[in-house]
């Protein structure tokens, strides 16, 4: 017997509608979008104001009537995530509780599904069982009185292991359309990218400010590796990019496909306001950091590392603002380096020698 729909399952149902309408309309989806990156790069806010703004700043984005959890993890492999910090929103206890009962009584192993198929995926998609998902005896006996019969994860995560990700139930069993999946993969980098920030800053490595530049893109000031001409181009292009982005004009899809995460694999873009109203654009330094063998250089390591978290060539193009075919190329040198020829072993092979030498070179420096 199928169970008899609750009021927060039904209110779900009305809240999709409502999504649908304003996305019809047009809605404010583009101020959404700016108001979830801007919230990432909120780097005066303590670790908990900080996760807990940028769940108010998704939820209308992906609450579906179920609520919402941010949450930091650390991943190592193969270990479950830890998670050390969340932050929810609308969820009720009785759907908290169902959660934390399936991840009781779940393998090990399914733990860190999430954390390894990609930046956006739905419980359904991780399970392959497809509409066969809807009976799952475990989604059966907790969720599927509360009104939950899947659930969408975005996992913003760097190859270091090291990230935050958001959860929210959904009423049926569904897969995501590649068009939403596409605009989350470019959020999560964003996600990933300011917590990479945040974590070098508390652990007393505060990343190094190599360019200051105006909101029009003129270049101020540079250090270091931002000084060399073509450095300087890329800055003052991304810059241009990066205030076009801010455009009402620009469509949803396009705000964040156009805001650079990574600035030739290297630079995160952040806003700074100074006292008399004036506005500059900081170039600091944001290398993803990546284990890997010690043949490979950093930026293989860095390409094959998120790889092996599901990315395909194209996030992984956006992960690290390098250009699709530099992704191609590294990732050709890399399985030639390991004297394998395709990418999933390529990633086997990668995993493997991760397994076996944690002492590998964790590629600080691109």
């Amino acid at each position: 017997m199928r169970p008899v729909a609750t009021l927060q399952h039904i209110r779900s149902q009305i809240d999709v509608t409502k999504v649908a309408l304003l996305n019809r309309a047009g809605g404010n989806a583009w101020q959404e979008v700016l108001d979830i990156v801007d919230a990432a790069y909120r780097m005066d806010a303590c670790d908990d104001d900080w996760l807990a703004g940028i769940a108010r700043a998704c939820q209308t984005s992906l609450d579906r009537g179920f609520g919402l959890c941010a949450f930091q993890f650390r991943h190592v492999l193969g270990e479950p995530p830890v998670i050390s910090r969340r932050s929810a929103l609308g969820i009720s206890a009785e759907l908290a509780a169902g959660y934390a009962q399936i991840l009781r009584e779940r393998e090990r192993e399914v733990w860190a599904r999430p954390f390894a198929q990609g930046p956006c995926i739905t419980c359904s998609q991780m399970s392959g069982q497809g509409d066969e998902f809807d009976r799952h005896p475990l989604m059966q006996r907790f969720l599927h009185p509360l009104g939950v019969r899947d659930s969408l994860w975005i996992t913003a995560l760097e190859p270091s292991g090291s990230g935050c990700g958001l959860h929210a139930g959904r009423a049926r069993v569904h897969s995501p359309s590649r068009a939403f999946g596409a605009r989350w993969a470019r959020i999560a980098a964003h996600l990933a990218a300011a917590a990479r920030l945040r974590q070098r800053q508390s652990a007393g490595d505060p990343p190094a400010l190599e360019a200051v530049l105006s909101a029009d893109g003129d270049l101020l000031h540079a250090e270091g590796p931002a000084r060399d001409a073509v450095a300087v181009a890329r800055l003052r292009h991304a810059v241009r990019v990066f205030e076009s982005a801010r455009s009402p004009a620009v469509h949803d899809d396009a705000s964040v496909r156009l805001r650079p995460c990574l600035v030739a694999g290297r630079w995160s873009l952040l806003d700074q306001f100074e006292s008399d109203g004036r506005r500059y654009i900081l170039a600091r330094e944001n290398a993803p950091r990546s284990p890997g063998p010690s043949s490979f250089t950093p930026r293989e390591r860095q390409v094959v590392g998120y790889a092996a978290l599901g990315h395909d060539n194209k996030v992984i193009a956006y992960d690290l603002g390098i250009a699709h075919s530099t992704v191609k190329v590294l990732m050709a040198r890399a399985a030639q380096k390991l004297g394998v020829g395709t990418r999933a072993e390529l990633i086997a092979a990668y995993l493997s020698e991760r397994a076996s030498s944690p002492g590998l070179a964790d590629g600080r420096r691109a």
